[in-house]
């Protein structure tokens, strides 16, 4: 093998080489750069569009002089093009200290401010100024914070005279050109921004706002095509990767959109609008809890960033946190009244939150200047529906189906609309159209099905599923099949087909569910439970499991296995607030009160921004008796949800719960201050007014009512109870009158015939309640209350009447079937023992059917089955008298008259 031969003239030349690599390395650590060569080191990287390398260079220079003021600009300079305001921001004031130039520094500062939504701090950082150079930037900036203020007009006359000064100053034509646009004049912003560009072509925030208008036309491609022509002019530049990556999330291209903000990280990790951008994408894609952390980091540094506080609300809607979405979009909406999104938003909450009235007062003003916006008609169709304006409904669906119709939840809505009026024909039509068009995610063919099985039209129903099947067959579908069986009662299909529902996914728990109940039907509480614990062994950590095997042990009531499920789903599953909330909740119903305010303190610890972890801490400090930890708490809530009244109703009804009359009354009016028309509000105010006999006060509030909730007959019906409690007889019969005839309900001529009873006047009582239930037979409830005003009468088979109604039409209803045994009982029926039997099967643990039967089979002579029975009634409600009372007399005929006379004497004792 050949050895390496050197040549002394190669020997030379290495020793030369190694001595230079050496020298320059020597002098790399003796020896450092001037300032003024990272700074032109920081313009090269810049305009290769490596912003990071730029802004190493630039600190470099700073770090060997800190008070370099063209440093300080540039570098500020480089943080505001890559998004970072508050970066920017801090180097700009920095540079100002130092006196650096006003003219060059001040506008790039306000721009700062002006992108963390600082529209005051600008305003009254940046007054008017006569100096001609800087009179047109300061103009400009100042218009823009006014713009961000909701004042266009102001705007536009700063802008318009920024323009006078300098006619072809591009951020003032720019302000004046997205003027245009907002007033929905696209012709004139694209004239103002194509005269922008005439002056400055390589203008970047104008080419910007040009793609800016082409997106909003539809015309994302030429968007597009703009916004890669300014990265070829600002190789880099993050705020259009950002705006690619938004293009490309509302088109559904997510994969993209996330390589895109990748793009913009690198150029300039962590600003505001890259957090704002992947918080879209993740709420786009359903990760929620994603968005929300995004969201949370920019309202810590930037807390009036408007757009973020829009999207909080958006994210926490989807989580279903109602108090937290309701406070953000307050809040949004308050800086922008009407911003056609943000009041869908609430008005989507106000229908979740039950108040279809609410969200209407907010789609109104919407719909007078968008009447063409479907998703706004789509909410007010649904908030007439669920206000039971049938007719209204229909209206508003159809007009959205008409904008857009190949949209089968519209025609699904509208068949539904049409079904509540009673038009089935047409409404089965609607459905039957939405079911086509629905394809695989065939939503508007389980309404169809639905509002099949409402009209016990099981055979179309079944047909329903059936073209589902072949279309999809799924868990849903099968157990949708199920739902269909189980209304005709044929219990065996239905569980082959929940079955079903399972072998095409073993952790389906609506066909889990269903199956348990069938178990439980037939009276096999354990394969129930097993079925949960196999699905359980599949997956070990599943939460809803666990929740469904507690609830199951409740219904046995196994309360310690039922705790220990729910530790086990929270100790599980520790970062899952809802869980700790669950658990907690069972402890404050199970008496563990220790436990209970032990672990809410825990979860508000752990989440102290978060309206429900508050709220439970509340409840588990009341459970505790820790009255003023309580009033704390809901005093902190309140605080931390100021535009909502609901913090307030908690705090009423436990203030209520623990005998607080005139703290009850406080909240309450403090709840109405905030929304006057809280029907549930008013009501419980007047109950509490009139048990203080305040009742002037009660009648004010009364009336109140009936001005705020004019179509609403609650305000007649608390003028009427003011009455009733004042024994004004006449005066109720007036108000109940005139709420019967504002909103006609059942529970409405209950009040007159109780009133009229009481007047005497029963035969008048009875034919009102008698032309009632002549028209609606299906009002079981006042049928029930007619039956115990006769059984009150003793007229036993009058009230038997009523009662075999009812139980033909609900033949395991507790309630009739304990009555129907009693008035029996009385009449020496023999079917008194069974009727009592099949209601104690039902409810073995209702001290009123415990007795009833008790008292039959002491009736009877059989003491060995009374005895025990009573026993428990009484033990159950040893409150209730007659409970008492008839265990005594059982005893007494049993013949211990020891236990007896210790009954009756506890019975005097007691009142």
């Amino acid at each position: 093998m050949p050895r390496s031969v050197r040549t002394p003239l190669a020997l030379a030349l290495s020793t030369a080489i190694t001595a230079l690599l050496a020298s320059a390395t020597l002098g790399g650590c003796q020896r450092t750069q001037e300032p003024s060569t990272y700074l032109a080191s920081a313009r090269q990287f810049e305009q290769k569009g490596d912003h990071k390398a730029a802004i190493i260079q630039l600190k470099n220079a700073l770090q060997q002089n800190p008070d370099l003021r063209e440093a300080r600009v540039q570098l500020g300079q480089v943080y505001l093009n890559q998004g970072d305001a508050i970066s920017a921001e801090k180097e700009l004031r920095r540079a100002l200290d130092l006196h650096a130039p006003e003219a060059t520094v001040r506008p790039l500062l306000g721009r700062a401010m002006l992108r963390q939504g600082k529209f005051q701090d600008v305003l009254d950082a940046f007054p008017e100024t006569s100096d001609p150079e800087l009179g047109p930037p300061i103009l400009a900036l100042r218009a823009e914070a006014l713009l961000g203020q909701n004042k266009p007009d102001e705007a536009r006359e700063l802008f318009n005279q920024a323009v006078h000064l300098k006619p072809d100053y591009a951020p003032a034509l720019l302000g004046l050109a997205r003027l245009a646009a907002m007033n929905k004049l696209p012709q004139q912003a694209r004239e103002m921004v194509d005269r922008a560009l005439a002056g400055a072509p390589d203008d970047v925030e104008s080419l910007r706002f040009k793609a800016d208008l082409l997106r909003s036309a539809g015309r994302t491609e030429e968007a597009l095509q703009i916004y890669r022509r300014v990265l070829g002019l600002k190789p880099g530049y993050a705020p259009v990767h950002i705006d690619i990556a938004n293009i490309l999330i509302d088109g559904g291209h997510f994969s993209d959109a996330r390589a895109e903000l990748a793009q913009a990280r690198k150029a300039s990790a962590g600003t505001l609008a890259i957090f704002y951008s992947q918080a879209m994408l993740d709420y786009r894609e359903g990760k929620y809890g994603a968005a929300l952390e995004s969201l949370q980091q920019i309202l810590r540094v930037a807390p009036d960033h408007q757009p973020s506080i829009l999207l909080i609300g958006a994210v926490e809607l989807a989580l279903n946190s109602l108090q937290l979405a309701e406070q953000h979009l307050g809040r949004y909406l308050a800086a922008n009244a009407h911003d056609p999104y943000g009041t869908k938003l609430m008005a989507t909450l106000q229908l979740r939150n039950g108040k279809p009235e609410a969200a209407l007062e907010l789609l109104g003003p919407l719909l007078e200047e968008h009447g063409d916006d479907v998703e706004a008609l789509a909410l007010a169709g649904e908030a007439n529906l669920r206000a039971r304006r049938f007719s209204k409904a229909s209206d508003y669906f159809e007009k959205a189906s008409a904008l857009q119709p190949d949209q089968p939840l519209l025609r699904a809505a509208a068949g539904l609309s049409h079904f509540n009026e009673g038009d089935t024909a047409r409404a089965a039509a609607e459905l039957e159209h939405a079911a086509k068009l629905g394809g695989k995610t065939n939503r508007a063919g389980t309404l169809l099905v639905l509002t099949y099985l409402r009209a016990k039209n099981w055979d179309k129903a079944m047909a329903t599923v059936a073209e589902m099947e072949k279309s999809a067959n799924s868990p849903d579908v099968q157990n949708l099949k199920g739902g269909v069986f189980l209304a005709k009662q044929d219990l065996a299909s239905a569980r082959a087909s929940f079955e079903a529902g399972l072998a095409l996914d073993p952790l389906y728990m609506p066909s889990l569910a269903n199956l348990a109940e069938l178990d439980l039907m037939q009276k096999q509480p354990e394969q129930a439970r097993q079925r949960y614990l196999k699905a359980l062994d599949k997956a070990p950590k599943n939460p809803e499991l666990m929740e469904a095997l507690a609830r199951l042990a409740t219904r046995q009531g196994q309360t310690g296995e039922a705790g220990g499920w729910l530790e086990r789903a929270y100790r599980d599953n520790p970062d899952s607030l809802a869980r700790g909330l669950r658990l907690v909740d069972f402890y404050i119903r199970t008496g563990a009160k220790t436990k209970a305010l032990s672990l809410a303190e825990k979860l508000q610890g752990s989440n102290p921004g978060n309206a429900d972890a508050l709220g439970m801490l509340a409840r588990a400090q009341g459970a505790a008796g820790d009255s003023q930890g309580m009033a704390d708490s809901y005093g902190k809530l309140a605080a931390l949800l100021p535009s909502s009244p609901i913090p307030l109703m908690r705090q009423a009804r436990n203030q209520l719960a623990a005998g607080d009359a005139s703290g009850t009354v406080a909240s309450l009016r403090k709840a109405l201050a905030l929304d006057p028309k809280l029907a549930e509000a008013h009501r419980i105010l007047v109950g509490v007014l009139i048990t203080q006999k305040k009742y002037a006060e009660a009648l004010a509030d009364a009336r109140m009512v009936q001005k705020v909730l004019p179509a609403n007959a609650l305000g007649w019906r608390l003028e009427g109870d003011v009455a009733a409690a004042e024994g004004q007889n006449e005066a109720a019969l007036r108000a109940y009158d005139k709420a019967f005839a504002t909103g006609p309900s059942g529970a409405g001529v209950v009040l007159v015939h109780t009133t009229l009873d009481r007047m005497g006047r029963r035969a008048e009582a009875d034919r009102r309640l008698g032309d009632w239930l002549k028209e609606h037979q299906d009002d079981l409830a006042t049928r029930l209350y007619w039956s115990s005003n006769r059984m009150m009468h003793k007229e036993y088979k009058a009230a038997l009447e009523q009662l075999d109604v009812v139980l033909k039409a609900d033949p395991n209803n507790v309630v009739a079937l304990n009555d129907s045994a009693w008035a029996c009982q009385q009449l020496h029926y023999p079917r008194a023992r069974s009727l009592a039997e099949r209601a104690y099967k039902l409810a073995p643990d209702s001290p009123v059917v415990l007795d009833t039967l008790g008292w039959i089979y002491q009736d009877e002579g059989d003491a060995a089955k009374a005895l025990p029975l009573l026993r428990k009634a009484s033990a159950l409600a040893p409150d209730g008298g007659n409970f008492r009372f008839h265990y005594a007399l059982a005893l007494a005929r049993s013949g211990d008259k020891a236990a007896a006379k210790r009954e009756l004497e506890q019975l005097a004792s007691a009142g």
